[in-house]
């Protein structure tokens, strides 16, 4: 069964490896310059010492060491989970324009995050994961909720306008509650989006559940590759379509959560990087989901670098930097019309 699901890309694999190539060279090239280069820049002889002394006292080390080298991980992590999370989810809804931010599931974390903090005040790492966590899951379930119908599953342009819908209501109440609550300092870097306050104590606490969700995902892999196809050849081949889809979702749910909690609210990942990858990969989402991961990492380490390095000492919010990519891309799916 494997290979017969593999075969439309059986002509691809030189390609593959090319990209596969292309994606390590940047990658490796993008955490070096994410290392040395920021509002402060080192030479690649202070970043040497540092790697060998990780644990010296020295300004090089408080910057490189305890800032620099957390963000970057984060942003691998951050880029990873999206990017997942957007490939499964248009394997799931087998929607070419689905994604967890276009179907409000991180309108969901901001909403829940913004009421956490009206009531607490300032919450702990582990209480924002939690918050986030039940946030896109009450989002997911209104939009999925909506879009489902009994007979014919979920709808595409029904999923679309429910997201949008959700997505729009929340974040209206979550400004209500941002100005009613005077919570906009404590709001407003969440919406930009940024990796500055990253440290390891937070990685520590949140990159576990990213984690779980990659390799819950990656042993999903044959299960969603059947789902993709059809549902009625999913069931004729004997799969439970309605369970796999909910643990799949929860999956999504993880992996939304955990990156929005780290990053804040950002949206295209997982609408642009699996569509790269599938323009080189079969429709085998045991390639699908490990390739988003490594280029949406990849991609989130270059946003990241730009966004210090285009204003300094000043940073670019994270957000408006995607949607610079983001936009043309989606509307040129838009008008393409079809599935990749």
């Amino acid at each position: 069964m494997h290979a017969q699901l593999s075969y439309r890309g059986q002509n691809k694999p030189n390609h593959l490896w090319l990209v596969f190539v292309i994606i390590l060279f940047l990658f490796i090239s993008g955490w070096y310059l994410g290392l040395r280069f920021g509002a402060v820049n080192y030479s690649h002889t202070d970043l040497l010492t540092v790697l060998k002394h990780p644990l010296r006292d020295s300004k090089v080390q408080d910057v490189i060491f305890d800032l620099r080298f957390p963000r970057t991980i984060a942003a691998i992590l951050v880029g990873a989970a999206m990017a997942e999370a957007g490939a499964i989810m248009q394997g799931v809804t087998r929607n070419p324009i689905a994604d967890p931010g276009l179907l409000g599931i991180n309108a969901g974390a901001g909403l829940a995050l913004i009421i956490g903090y009206s009531i607490f005040g300032s919450m702990h790492y582990s209480l924002i994961l939690l918050v986030c966590l039940l946030g896109s899951f009450t989002a997911a379930l209104l939009v999925f909720g909506l879009a489902y119908q009994p007979r014919k599953g979920y709808n595409q342009l029904r999923l679309i306008l429910a997201g949008a819908m959700i997505a729009t209501l929340f974040n209206a109440i979550g400004q209500a509650i941002t100005l009613y609550f005077n919570l906009s300092t404590a709001v407003i870097g969440w919406q930009a989006g940024g990796l500055a306050q990253i440290n390891w104590k937070m990685l520590a606490i949140i990159s576990p559940f990213i984690i779980l969700g990659m390799l819950l995902a990656q042993a999903s892999a044959h299960q969603l590759t059947i789902l993709s196809l059809d549902e009625m050849v999913a069931k004729a081949l004997g799969q439970k379509t309605f369970a796999i889809t909910v643990f799949l979702l929860f999956i999504i749910l993880l992996l939304s959560s955990g990156a929005v909690a780290l990053v804040g609210s950002i949206a295209f990942i997982g609408l642009i990087i699996p569509h790269f990858i599938r323009m080189f990969v079969p429709k085998d989402y045991h390639l699908i989901l490990p390739l988003s991961a490594f280029a949406g990492s990849c991609f989130m380490l270059w946003v990241d670098l730009f966004s210090r390095l285009l204003n300094p000492p000043t940073e670019t919010p994270i957000s408006a930097i995607i949607s610079i990519v983001g936009l043309p891309c989606f509307l040129w799916l838009v008008r393409r019309g079809k599935n990749l």
